[in-house]
């Protein structure tokens, strides 16, 4: 992860590395491999998002027998290295209610970003801590330029395709 995505106060999250607090941007988790007691299982395919809670909700998964699963972030550790799992149990085949309360990033990305009514931009990316919750936007202007703000200051218009679907 980069050093930049690696900072915060760490209150209430999860630690990466060295006891650090660990912030990651979205896209960046899906570098990471999932694993189970050490042995690599999948890896992340996209990331699921509460936009009303402004929290990571899980992980859509591609599994080694190339089955999508979906890894519930409260059943996972993450750090700077890597996507624990807690148990090869905690990957859902399917799961109704994070269908309906998650948001894909990766179709989220494009959408549009308001700050007090005004659009500022498009959504890029997200800030996440370890524990799931997203402290920053980041948002392309209309320059092209890339720009962060605070999660609970901007609102995403959410497109109907960024929910998924069962």
């Amino acid at each position: 992860m980069s050093r930049d995505s690696q900072s915060g106060d760490g209150r209430g999250s999860r630690r990466g590395v060295a006891g650090s607090p660990l912030r990651s941007l979205g896209g960046e988790l899906l570098k990471l491999p999932v694993r189970l007691r050490g042995a690599e299982f999948g890896r992340p395919t996209d990331v699921l998002v509460d936009l009303e809670h402004l929290r990571v909700v899980g992980l859509q998964v591609r599994c080694a027998d190339h089955a999508q699963r979906f890894l519930p972030l409260a059943a996972a550790t993450l750090t700077s290295e890597e996507i624990t799992a807690s148990s090869s149990l905690a990957l859902l085949d399917e799961s109704a209610y994070y269908s309906e309360h998650g948001s894909s990033l990766r179709a989220l990305r494009g959408t549009a970003v308001d700050v007090a009514g005004c659009q500022i931009g498009t959504l890029d990316d997200i800030v996440v801590r370890a524990n799931g919750d997203v402290t920053r936007i980041v948002v392309e202007d209309k320059s092209g330029e890339l720009r962060r703000f605070p999660a609970a200051k901007v609102r995403i218009r959410q497109r109907k395709t960024a929910r998924r679907r069962p």
